[in-house]
Formats: C-alpha cells, sequence, structure tokens
C-alpha cells in the first residue's frame, strides 16, 4: 500500500532540499558552497527513498543503501564546509577521519549489522537500523552536519536569515534522529509533521533571502 502523505513527505523533501542547495551553490564561498553540494546528495537521498515509497520494489535493503551511499557521502562536504576558515592540513585530516568513519559505516550497515528496511501496515517506511548503526548515525549528525549548519549560519551576513537558518536546520536534524531511532507510526506521523515544518521554512526564508556571506573577525 502506497501511503501517500508519505509519498508527498519524500517529494517534497527532495525539491525544497535541492532549492536550499541551489541558494548556497550560487556563492563562490566554499564555506557555502560545500554546504550546498552536501544538501543537494541528501536530496538525491529523499529521492531515491520517494521511489521506493512510490514503487516498493522487491529489493528494499539495496534501494536503501543507495540512498545511505549519498546521504553518507553528503557529510564530506558537510566536514569540508565546517572546516573552510581551517589550515589545509588540519582540514585534509579530518576529512581523511571522516571518510574512515562513514565508510565503516557503510560495511557495517550494509553486512555486518544489516539493516531490515521496511513498510509498516500503515505504508510507513522504516529503516530498520541495528543500535550500534543508529548510533553511528547520530554521530555523523553530531560530528559533521551540525558544525556545518553553525560555520554557515555563523558566516550569513543577515542575522535574522542566520537565525531563522540555524533554528529550521535544527529542527529538521532533531527529527531526522527521531525518523531513524523510533518504529512507532503514530510518533513517525507527528515527527514527519514537525520535520516538513522545518523543511517548509527552510524554503521560504531562502526563497525570500538569498544568503550573503560574511567573513568573521
Amino acid at each position: 500500500m502506497v501511503n501517500r502523505e508519505v509519498m508527498n513527505f519524500f517529494v517534497a523533501g527532495t525539491v525544497i532540499l535541492a532549492v536550499v542547495a541551489f541558494r548556497f551553490l550560487r556563492t563562490e564561498k566554499s564555506t557555502f558552497r560545500f554546504f550546498g553540494i552536501g544538501l543537494l546528495l541528501y536530496s538525491v537521498a529523499f529521492a531515491v527513498w520517494a521511489f521506493m515509497v512510490v514503487l516498493q520494489p522487491a529489493e528494499l535493503s539495496t534501494w536503501t543503501s543507495v540512498g545511505v551511499a549519498s546521504f553518507g557521502v553528503a557529510h564530506m562536504f558537510f566536514v569540508a564546509s565546517a572546516t573552510s576558515d581551517w589550515s589545509t592540513r588540519v582540514q585534509r585530516l579530518l576529512l581523511v577521519i571522516a571518510a574512515t568513519f562513514l565508510g565503516a559505516l557503510f560495511v557495517l550497515r550494509t553486512w555486518v549489522f544489516p539493516s531490515t528496511p521496511s513498510f509498516s501496515e500503515n505504508g510507513l517506511f522504516y529503516f530498520n537500523s541495528e543500535p550500534p548503526i543508529t548510533l553511528m548515525y547520530l554521530l555523523v549528525f553530531t560530528g559533521a552536519l551540525m558544525p556545518a549548519i553553525h560555520v554557515v549560519t555563523a558566516h550569513i551576513a543577515q542575522r535574522n536569515l542566520a537565525v531563522l537558518t540555524r533554528i529550521f536546520f535544527n529542527l529538521t536534524v532533531l527529527t531526522a534522529v527521531v525518523l531513524l531511532s523510533t518504529k512507532d507510526d503514530t510518533l513517525q506521523y507527528w515527527n514527519g509533521a514537525v520535520m516538513a515544518l522545518g523543511l517548509l521554512g527552510l524554503l521560504v526564508i531562502n526563497m525570500r533571502y538569498a544568503p550573503e556571506y560574511k567573513t568573521l573577525t
């Protein structure tokens, strides 16, 4: 059974993340551009999961892994964004550490602690990750995405836009944690609504204002 609300959620997420990504990609500043590439890869992951929700292919694990691969690579760019003001040597070291961790995560979730993605009776999609893998996902958010959000919003010249962007991104990240860690349909419906609100907020403010870069002193 195709749940239209879930389908609309993933399709809307695909479009919104792509739109916000291109707003950051329009600048020449590497802090914003790396962040935009990461968001664009998030959009690709959402597109893959939207495809799964619509067609519900037999090879759920394979397609989930394709989305997770795009999701994982995105965090390399988030690390690059967060460390864009650092020395090249330190940035490269952190990128190597990030690549090692993300590679280990993909290997572990695919072959050692294989996830068993599925749909509930109500048509909600669940990643069904094992606890060690869920913890690793949370560490990825903490070590890559959230620092990037902090650095990027600190560099946004328009104060109101910076504050709202940080709020809506943080809201989206927190609901993503719930998305990965719970298997309750009712909670997921409410969580999806809150995440949709965060994504919609990002769309509205970024359609209205283009982020302008400021140098930190």
